[in-house]
């Protein structure tokens, strides 16, 4: 059960109880995120590129004088999990951003930059061992892995020219990194309908990101969201009748939205005036949105030309939160240990 869907609609306060009572026998669920390591740098005459940050940014307009340019140095991102109440935090002793647990919970893929130029696609088990590289992307960064609900494919996006970043694409391969095929161009952040027929993803083909959706085979996309502002960062419901999003239609910050599978009934989930709400990521059941907040860090910088959304862009402290079914907020994390990018799943290890 969904217990976000009546939400499009109606309140969903009857329906929490039950979200929370189908995990009898099976191994407990776990949000695995990703500790940035973030980094300020200043400088009082021209801002030098540096080429190699997640999140970096250039060529702000604003405070010519003295620039300050936040950004997250990528190798030293480190991957954990968590219990769902923010208890229990443990280090995989991982490098590594945007992971994604395997639907039987012993693999998390996920994207690293490591020797190679360009972060690439990897996979390990669930308790951080046996790290194996999946992808050997030459063109420019690949990240955003997604595993499908079946567990025989993976989606993810793929640069394919840099300086700045642009011409992203979404590809399929199987989970030991074979039979490539690429789906769309201009297209980030895949997430998966339940039942693997359908993919949603942030595109800004039309000039701003929007939601789009397509046939898993890349046929017969479609737009989802038309406003003014951007939105990006997708994710599908478990029961597929939702897809909860980010937008900053409504203000300066970006917001959670929440809309019907075929972008109907859009509405604003939850927001801040203080801070940037970014990465949604369903529980299992669909009781809870876990997702990053950012405090941002002086004055933020987008290059110009790069086509990634702004929360892919900006940098700063990062928190965790989730909302419930009820628009309650519960805090899992703070500035003095941070989080960001959640994913949920039941983790199965060896021990």
């Amino acid at each position: 059960m969904n217990c976000f869907r009546a939400a499009l609609h109606v309140s969903v306060a009857s329906l929490a109880a039950a979200c929370f009572s189908q995990t009898a026998g099976k191994p407990p669920e776990k949000i695995v995120f990703v500790r940035p390591d973030p980094i300020i740098t200043t400088s009082t005459l021209m801002m030098m590129e540096t080429p190699r940050y997640v999140g970096r940014g250039t060529n702000s307009v604003e405070n010519p004088e003295r620039k300050y340019n936040s950004v997250s140095y990528a190798k030293m991102n480190l991957l954990a999990f968590m219990n769902p109440d923010g208890t229990g935090i443990t280090d995989l002793h991982v490098n590594g951003f945007d992971p994604s647990v395997s639907p039987d919970g012993t693999k998390i893929a996920f994207c690293s930059l490591r020797m190679e130029q360009y972060s690439q696609i990897y996979v390990m088990n669930a308790d951080g061992t046996g790290e194996k590289r999946l992808t050997n992307i030459t063109t420019g960064d690949a990240c955003g892995p997604a595993w499908s609900h079946d567990g025989k494919k993976v989606a993810f996006y793929a640069f394919a020219l840099t300086h700045p970043s642009r011409n992203p694409a979404i590809w399929l391969m199987d989970p030991d990194g074979t039979n490539l095929k690429r789906l769309t161009e201009h297209a980030v952040s895949p997430t998966w309908s339940p039942d693997d027929r359908q993919i949603a993803f942030a595109s800004n083909r039309v000039g701003k990101f929007q939601i789009y959706a397509m046939n898993s085979d890349g046929s017969n996309v479609r737009r989802l969201t038309n406003d003014k502002g951007e939105d990006s960062s997708p994710a599908w419901a478990p029961d597929g009748a939702a897809i909860a999003f980010v937008s900053d239609r409504e203000g300066e910050h970006p917001a959670l939205f929440l809309m019907g599978a075929d972008g109907s009934a859009q509405r604003r989930l939850v927001f801040s005036k203080r801070q940037d709400f970014c990465f949604p990521a369903w529980s299992l059941d669909g009781s809870t949105i876990a997702f990053s907040a950012l405090n941002r860090v002086a004055t933020q910088f987008i290059r110009f030309g790069e086509e990634r959304p702004r929360c892919e862009m900006w940098t700063g402290e990062y928190q965790l939160f989730t909302v419930d079914s009820e628009g309650k907020l519960h805090q899992l994390t703070n500035t003095k240990y941070m989080a960001m990018k959640p994913t949920y799943g039941r983790l199965v290890t060896a021990h």
